[in-house]
């Protein structure tokens, strides 16, 4: 299915998507060989990017150089944001609504997907609002006990319709794919 807005995010097994310290180390120690041919499928079919200003900042501060160059990126924010290295200031537009940078994005992406990057707060306000289609959750073989929750949406209830579920690699991971539910 393309088009979609995709939440796609590696969690852990009590479903976390960073650790109280709102670090990755614990997934950084996987490494990415296993999971490599996953995101490059996944990362092909994207056209555009959405990510909350708490992502970008966090990005930015990693010290690393732009990771989306070519793709339009929507950061949705209402203050000011620095500037990471190689990102194109015409490929990435920073708005309030969210609504409004979805619309944007989808139609930027030309019928490929929209991937919402990083931040289980601004994928939960996407779902809330009925703008999240589907997720993506490669699920870790790791428990973290508390840090930053991997969709806390604030709705009694989400129900989403299982798409697929396959191992990935050795290390015990697994690949979860869900679409919303239309009721």
């Amino acid at each position: 299915m393309s088009g979609s807005t995709v939440y796609y995010v590696a969690q852990s097994l009590d479903g976390f998507i960073a650790d109280r310290d709102d670090a990755l180390d614990w997934l950084l120690a996987f490494g990415f060989d296993d999971f490599q041919q996953q995101y490059d499928e996944f990362l092909a079919g994207v056209g555009a990017v959405v990510m909350g200003a708490g992502t970008y900042r966090w990005l930015a501060a990693q010290g690393e150089p732009w990771a989306y160059t070519g793709t339009p990126c929507w950061v949705l924010s209402s203050g000011e944001l620095p500037r990471i290295d190689g990102a194109d200031d015409a490929e990435i537009t920073v708005l309030a609504d969210a609504r409004t940078a979805v619309a944007d994005a989808r139609a930027a992406a030309a019928g490929r997907d929209v991937w919402l990057v990083g931040g289980g707060s601004t994928a939960a306000s996407l779902a809330d609002a009925g703008l999240l289609d589907r997720l993506h959750l490669t699920v870790m073989p790791v428990t973290l006990g508390a840090g930053t929750r991997v969709l806390p949406h604030t709705l009694a209830s989400i129900r989403w319709h299982l798409e697929s579920a396959q191992p990935i690699g050795s290390a015990g991971a697994v690949e979860l794919r869900y679409r919303a539910r239309s009721s």
